[in-house]
């Protein structure tokens, strides 16, 4: 049996569809291709309007492959028919199972028996990255309850996995040749928090900094409000945990952030800000916007824009509020016109473009280490990342080398454009390579 998949959403839904397709792997034969597939598994989200209607689209994109392979059978698995359960069936009746269960593992058993396959037990990930860099989940779930946001409502209270386990996924993972892994979890600052022994991130961060053949760290989905100057200092202590974070702060505005139901204050943003930058200078800040939240006003907006303007966040993505039917934000008219939540939207990345060209042109002459992610041989170029950029999600540098993909390497930087940089590999004497 050939089967196909479609994965759509964050990384945390890439791990669970790599679960699924990892206990598949010895049962099927697992292909990139739609076209011939006997089954096809669409890994879809819900988070965000915008997010449903791509999965939606998607769906509908492989239930026409049924006019050429009428016995084509589509299999539904992730945030959509976890959260909408009780209609989505009758919305697309062509499709043949959608599975509610909200773990991975409990829906690879209902896809093995509903494929009429052996259950078997759970084996390790099937990885749909480059086989250098690995997501790592050390959680599910979710308790802060942000007002605008579903992913409690469809994932559940927050779930901190077992710390041995994610120890040796780890080690797991170093075996197979992974050099980077990447730490996600809907908050990964709060991991330990609901266990009831002493652990905490820390805890995780020094027990994967002793991992023989990982190289790097990434810290993914942190929050604000769950920092600790202990979380800081472990940071800027372990040598394998690279200078980035991710800390969505969504908006500055006290009375937002309160009706948001963030739980920090701008103060509070500021000094976390501060403190991280101050005990690790050569961090780089992701962080994360959202423009047109119920009531925010000129005002509002102007505190936002004049704060990014000073912070300088080193990367930003920036969100338009999606008005989602269950959350306490609902509650609230949405009361922003789209057109004003996109103009905000536009002036913010507007003002991080231009940041982060200054920014680049700072880098040329340096000499910094990446690794190669990808190596096109037909156009003769390479792409490969630094320390301050996460996989999929940052910019590139791009190279023109002779490089192996999934190695390091030291280059000096060249030349910058808006996000991506361009170098030359160099030996320690800082001589190029031939």
């Amino acid at each position: 049996m050939k089967l196909a998949y479609l994965n759509l959403g964050c990384p945390k839904n890439q791990v669970d569809l790599e679960t699924i397709l990892g206990g598949l792997v010895e049962q099927t034969d697992i292909v990139e291709e739609t076209n011939g597939a006997d089954t096809i598994v669409i890994n879809t989200c819900a988070f965000i309007e915008s997010a449903k209607r791509e999965s939606i689209d998607a769906i509908f994109d492989i239930i026409s492959l049924k006019q050429i392979n009428p016995n084509l059978k589509v299999l539904v698995t992730g945030c959509l028919p976890q959260r909408y359960k009780n209609q989505i069936a009758n919305l697309v009746p062509e499709v043949d199972q959608f599975f509610f269960a909200v773990s991975a593992e409990s829906t690879l058993t209902e896809i093995q028996k509903f494929l009429q396959l052996p259950v078997s037990r759970r084996t390790p990930r099937h990885l749909l990255n480059p086989p250098h860099y690995a997501y790592l989940r050390i959680a599910d779930g979710c308790n802060n309850r942000c007002s605008y946001c579903a992913i409690p409502l469809i994932k559940g209270q927050y779930q901190s996995r077992p710390f041995d386990e994610i120890e040796q996924e780890a080690l797991q993972l170093a075996a197979r040749g992974v050099k980077e892994i990447v730490l996600i979890a809907q908050d990964t600052t709060y991991y330990g928090a609901d266990l009831p022994i002493d652990l905490s991130l820390e805890n995780v961060l020094t027990a994967l900094n002793e991992v023989d053949g990982i190289e790097w760290i990434r810290l993914l989905y942190t929050h604000p409000a769950h920092w600790s100057d202990e979380l800081i200092g472990t940071m800027a202590c372990l040598k394998k945990v690279v200078p980035y974070v991710d800390i969505p702060i969504q908006h500055i505005s006290d009375p937002l952030l309160q009706k948001m139901g963030r739980r920090v204050t701008r103060a509070q943003i500021e000094k976390l800000v501060f403190d991280i930058r101050r005990r690790i200078p050569d961090i780089a800040l992701r962080t994360s916007i959202i423009t047109g939240f119920p009531g925010e006003t000129e005002e509002d907006f102007t505190e936002l824009y004049d704060f990014l303007q000073e912070m300088h966040f080193e990367r930003l993505g920036v969100f338009t509020y999606s008005h989602e039917e269950d959350t306490l934000a609902f509650l609230y008219d949405d009361d922003i016109p789209e057109s004003v939540k996109l103009e905000r939207q536009r002036q913010i990345m507007q003002l991080q473009d231009e940041l982060a060209e200054e920014r680049n042109a700072r880098l040329i002459g340096r000499v910094i280490k990446v690794i190669v992610d990808e190596v096109d041989t037909h156009n003769n170029i390479a792409y490969a990342r630094s320390q301050w950029d996460a996989p999929e999600i940052d910019g590139n540098i791009l190279l023109t080398d002779h490089v192996l993909k999934g190695e390091f390497y030291n280059v000096r930087i060249d030349d910058a454009q808006l996000y991506d940089l361009t170098g030359m590999v160099v030996f320690e004497d800082g001589t190029n390579v031939c």
